[in-house]
């Protein structure tokens, strides 16, 4: 990170633990709603659903306030501080302050999710190469943090029951604002005009209609890609549990874990991740490369075919899970960062965050619809399901590739 500007390091030690502590919730919500709530399964699960897409659905209106009214920065240390609240407010037992969590902490996150991506924006200029490694790191930044919070959650709440665990969390968040408070001369407040892109860029010849256009279809490259992630803790997860051999050595292998190994696949890939990246958007645009990324989840679920065949009279190795998911990641890495780093460059200073946004709402879109594909893969069919989830980003794939020859065709 030596290379990046001194404001990246704060605000990358504040993305990394407002991460830990959301997947420190995430990881154990559903359980703690059945254990210290007393919900129905059906009831958690539906319920926690809806909280999740809460804080997506939030970014568009909070990125708005952030770039009219707050600025970025002062956005960001604020949303850190209604966080740690409504972590706090979870040590109590009762359901008018779990409720009341809730709201704060969609709050926070409506302001978070989209001032942090304003700030990045900042740092770099629109043209500089530096800004999708730098989404790169982030996006690594965001694994390590769902592992964390994930061990931490389990450990805390074995120690000192759900009080402590979220008192832990509450903590994390108090570090990462200190982070980020520590570097605050060094992270932008705002832009007030666009800036000027230089001759050489990529981007320079494009009207604003087609910056939109370029915006919309990536951000529903990433909608499309969202859907067949999605199912990585819903259809996917029911699957494994169903229909593979997990036995291994006399132990059994909890299906919850399929779950954490994108992000363990992540951390894994990583240094191949930062090598290659940059080698290859020399030769190759932004929009071919998330093309390539749509590709490889169309192929993830392709390769499983084979595998959902065979388990109607057998179960089968886990290794096909593994190879599924592997090319997920291999295309969540190319969709994700670089899709949104190109975003970042396109967007008006002025309305970075609403933009950003837009660009997390297509998350909650996303997770949704990925529900309701998961749900078909039960009451139809997998097969019916697999192809829909083969489909989906093929066709994402083909908009990218006719949208850049239009572009380049003008």
């Amino acid at each position: 990170m030596r290379r990046h500007p001194v404001g990246f390091l704060p605000l990358c030690l504040a993305v990394l633990c407002e991460r830990c502590a959301a997947f420190m919730l995430t990881s154990s919500l559903v359980l703690m709603l059945c254990e210290r709530y007393g919900y129905p399964r059906d009831e958690a699960l539906r319920t926690a659903g809806l909280i999740t897409a809460a804080g997506y659905l939030g970014s568009l209106p909070g990125g708005l306030v952030a770039d009219r009214l707050l600025g970025h920065r002062r956005a960001l240390t604020g949303s850190l501080a209604l966080l740690m609240v409504g972590y706090a407010m979870l040590m109590l037992p009762s359901l008018l302050a779990l409720w009341s969590s809730v709201a704060v902490l969609v709050l926070g996150n409506s302001l978070f999710k989209p001032s942090a991506q304003a700030v990045l924006s900042r740092l770099y200029t629109p043209t500089d190469p530096r800004l999708d490694r730098a989404q790169v790191w982030l996006h690594l930044l965001i694994n390590v943090g769902a592992l964390l919070g994930a061990v931490v959650a389990g450990l805390a709440t074995q120690r000192w029951g759900w009080t402590g665990c979220f008192a832990v969390t509450a903590s994390v968040v108090f570090l990462g604002r200190v982070c980020l408070s520590g570097g605050r001369r060094d992270v932008p407040v705002s832009k007030q005009t666009d800036a000027p892109l230089p001759k050489t860029t990529s981007t320079d010849n494009l009207s604003t209609w087609q910056r939109v256009k370029t915006i919309a279809a990536l951000t529903l490259a990433m909608l499309l890609f969202n859907v067949c992630f999605g199912q990585v803790e819903g259809s996917l997860l029911l699957w494994a549990t169903q229909h593979t051999e997990r036995v291994v050595h006399g132990f059994t292998v909890p299906p919850s874990w399929f779950a954490g190994l994108p992000a363990l696949l992540v951390l894994i890939l990583a240094p191949a991740q930062l090598v290659l990246l940059p080698r290859l958007q020399h030769r190759t645009q932004t929009a071919h490369l998330v093309a390539v990324g749509l590709l490889t989840t169309s192929l993830a679920f392709l390769v499983l075919l084979p595998a959902v065949l065979w388990s109607k009279t057998q179960l089968v190795s886990m290794g096909w899970l593994v190879a599924c998911h592997t090319l997920l990641v291999i295309g969540e890495t190319l969709v994700g960062p670089l899709g949104l780093a190109q975003v970042l460059r396109l967007a008006p200073s002025r309305f970075v965050g609403a933009i950003m946004g837009v660009w997390f709402l297509s998350g909650a879109v996303g997770y949704w619809l990925a529900g309701e594909i998961g749900a078909l893969w039960v009451r139809w069919s997998p097969i019916g399901g697999l192809s829909i989830l083969t489909a989906l980003p093929l066709f994402g794939a083909g908009m990218l590739f006719v949208e850049d020859k239009k572009g380049n065709a003008k």
